[in-house]
């Protein structure tokens, strides 16, 4: 079933029955698919290094200590995991001095199967195995409870979900009322470059059937700001040599 996976030493949340069964996908289509993202984005990831790790470390201070649950295991949920790239940053969170993290319950979700494993040995390399947890799932059917998250993570997601806006929804219906926080980082349409935005507009038929759905065109700041009725921190920052996807909206919202 979609909704069994290894517990971990730190679990704390469980998860419910999705809605709807998971749409058919191509094996192995989704291994390749798999395979790029793991070997091919680690200059992508080296240039965003340091905005992820401020953004997290905010993310961070920002629910370390005793949380609304009354443990201090906040539960993490990644939407769209992938390959797990963002590993060091929760590894980093749990040694810092800063904080009072005594743990962390993360759930990875991700509708490509061929994806856990690689997000696990990143788990494995950061330390993480007794934290980390994988499930099949998609955004738009995240198997939690209403308000039963501390934090939603996003990177890299939002352009490649079908019905964005369903999937947002979804996110601030199982994030904990009065200070639930969603962080991303999301590359979007270029809000200051017309040119650009064309390009991109042009290039997104072959993006979408190519990258597993992708669209260069949307504009997911905007949508987050809408859902979350304003309460954002948004940032939005251009990429250097990133072309077509670097445009990026990113930040933390809070419910």
């Amino acid at each position: 079933c979609s909704c069994c996976f290894p517990s971990s030493a730190d679990a704390v949340i469980e998860l419910t029955q999705p809605s709807a069964k998971l749409r058919p996908r191509s094996k192995l289509i989704d291994s390749i698919f798999a395979d790029q993202m793991a070997t091919g984005m680690t200059d992508y990831e080296k240039e965003v290094e340091q905005y992820k790790a401020e953004l997290f470390q905010k993310l961070f201070n920002s629910i370390g200590g005793e949380n609304s649950s009354g443990t201090s295991v906040p539960v993490i949920v990644e939407v769209g995991m992938g390959t797990f790239p963002n590993a060091k940053y929760y590894a980093q969170a749990l040694s810092s001095s800063t904080n009072e993290l005594k743990g962390l319950d993360i759930v990875g979700v991700d509708p490509n199967s061929s994806m856990s494993s690689y997000a696990q040995d990143n788990a494995r390399l950061y330390g993480l195995s007794s934290s980390f947890r994988t499930v099949n799932g998609v955004a738009e059917d995240l198997p939690f409870a209403d308000g039963s998250v501390d934090a939603i993570v996003t990177t890299l997601t939002l352009c490649s979900v079908v019905d964005q806006t369903k999937a947002l929804s979804e996110i601030r219906r199982v994030l904990k009322p009065n200070g639930g926080k969603f962080l991303f980082w999301e590359h979007v349409l270029s809000e200051d470059d017309k040119t650009l935005a064309l390009q991109q507009t042009l290039l997104n038929p072959v993006q979408t059937f190519s990258a597993d759905g992708c669209r260069l065109n949307r504009r997911t700041g905007r949508n987050i700001q809408k859902v979350f009725d304003g309460k954002v921190d948004l940032n939005y920052v251009t990429l250097e040599d990133k072309w077509v996807i670097g445009p990026t909206s990113f930040g933390i919202a809070t419910v």
